[in-house]
């Protein structure tokens, strides 16, 4: 695991990655070259994969948003199937998991129709899929990011 510094600084862009690195580094107290050279080697190995923004996809017209588990007809062709899925510009996660479910994947439409286009044009046309089935998110009750002292 990464020391505090680096810890709060993660925390620091996880909370918000728009933020200056001057602020961040009056946040964790060591001086603005050194947060962004810490930053930069935490980028560099990878730890930092991408900035992004949270959106309001509601407000963009994107309503409906379903978590689908995905039954394989063999369980040892899930990357292929996964690499399938990742084809679909409307799943934005797929999961390979324990439990009922091969593959448990996230997906964003704009309604339910466009929901169920994706299904079946997209996700159940893909070989080795058996059959799927549909979660229907009714509202978000919480989102945040993790806070990562408490993974110490």
């Amino acid at each position: 695991m990464r020391d505090s510094i680096d810890l709060k600084i993660l925390n620091a862009l996880l909370a918000n990655s728009r933020q200056s690195t001057k602020a961040i580094s009056e946040l964790v107290d060591i001086s603005n070259v050194a947060t962004q050279q810490r930053i930069r080697k935490l980028e560099d190995k990878g730890i930092i994969k991408a900035y992004t923004a949270v959106l309001d996809y509601a407000s963009l017209g994107v309503k409906t948003v379903a978590y689908v588990g995905i039954f394989l007809e063999k369980a040892k062709n899930y990357k292929e199937v996964i690499s399938q899925l990742a084809r679909v510009p409307q799943i934005t996660e797929a999961h390979f998991t324990t439990g009922n479910y091969s593959i448990f994947a996230k997906v964003y439409a704009r309604d339910n129709q466009h929901l169920m286009e994706v299904l079946n044009e997209h996700v159940q046309s893909i070989d080795g899929i058996a059959r799927t089935e549909t979660f229907i998110s009714l509202d978000l009750g919480v989102t945040k990011a993790i806070d990562l002292e408490d993974y110490r």
